[in-house]
């Protein structure tokens, strides 16, 4: 496995495991009306991404530093900037949605409830997970679109 493969790979292993146990926690807070302490998660779940993404790649590039490749321009490349588009495009998809349903809540009069406090975590969270979904759909889509080799 080449060195960008198995780093896409730790990215969205380590994505999942991270963001996941972040929005479970999430989700399981907001039924409980607690939303105390969630920072200290997200840090949690930031650290351990970025731990995972500069440790354990740079753990593995020292470690294939023998058997490292030049990078492949062309497939390889290509099947990164595919998968940037669909990510771009699948962000700026759930950003319209949002903003549509605000829209639309407003135009109805409807409250949302988004002044507060709890409204505001709501609100951010939201927009957490629509840039985790982006890259977590980058890094799947680029492992997809790379040839076997």
């Amino acid at each position: 496995m080449t060195h960008r493969k198995t780093h896409l790979w730790i990215s969205l292993v380590a994505g999942v495991l991270a963001w996941g146990a972040y929005f479970i926690h999430f989700v399981q807070s907001v039924r409980a009306g607690d939303l105390d302490g969630l920072v200290f998660w997200f840090i949690g779940a930031l650290a351990v991404v970025l731990v995972a993404e500069t440790v354990v790649a740079g753990a593995v590039a020292w470690l294939l530093r023998k058997r490292a490749r030049t990078l492949d321009e062309g497939p390889t490349l290509n099947a990164a900037l595919k998968a940037g588009h669909v990510a771009l495009m699948v962000l700026v998809g759930m950003l319209l949605l949002a903003a549509g349903v605000m829209a639309f809540a407003a135009g109805l009069g409807v409250d949302l409830g988004l002044a507060g406090p709890r409204g505001q975590v709501m609100l951010a969270n939201g927009l957490l997970a629509m840039v985790v979904i982006a890259e977590l759909t980058r890094a799947g889509l680029t492992l997809a679109l790379m040839p076997r080799a």
